[in-house]
């Protein structure tokens, strides 16, 4: 069983990485306005970022044991 703190950084990446997929919809429907385009790209860039740092962390925890052992 995983500890709470390697559940929450897998559970936020999900989350995260199936958002990702969205801006282009995003973008494509904001085609007519280039400062909506703007915002959903750099939105992205952030998801983007901030998903490689959760996964870097999140390696680091099953490296080390990130789990807690079954009652």
């Amino acid at each position: 069983m995983l500890d709470n703190a390697t559940y929450n950084l897998m559970e936020t990446a999900t989350v995260i990485s199936k958002g990702l997929h969205r801006y282009g919809t995003f973008q494509s429907d904001a085609k007519n306005c280039q400062h909506c385009q703007q915002i959903w790209n750099e939105m992205k860039q952030a998801d983007e970022k901030q998903l490689e740092k959760i996964v870097a962390h999140l390696r680091q925890h099953m490296q080390t044991g990130g789990a807690t052992k079954a009652a």
